[in-house]
């Protein structure tokens, strides 16, 4: 898990070093081998979304993969405690209603 957080963080700090260090000036040596005559000007903006992009995605399906088992130990441990709140929200909703 430490290394796929760490290229994340190389893949945005290569973004941003690209973003700073090449200007218009250099736009022809990013894409000279795909044939193109230059870079727009927005191009590392657009990178930087695709790692930030890839970098959300990356720890929300962690959270959504390790949180549930989590939440189940926690549960299967406080059982009795979460029965006793439910049946007082149970019974504080009755008497209010």
């Amino acid at each position: 898990m430490l290394m796929r957080y760490a290229a994340i963080a190389g893949a945005a700090a290569a973004t941003l070093f690209g973003a700073i260090n090449f200007g218009a000036a250099d736009a022809d040596v990013m894409l000279v081998d795909a044939g193109h005559s230059g870079l727009g000007a927005n191009v590392p903006v657009w990178v930087l979304v695709m790692v930030v992009g890839a970098a959300v995605y990356s720890i929300c399906r962690e959270a959504t993969v390790s949180v549930p088992p989590a939440i189940e130990a926690w549960a299967g441990e406080n059982k009795t405690w979460l029965i006793a709140g439910s049946a007082l929200l149970v019974l504080a909703a009755y008497a209010l209603a």
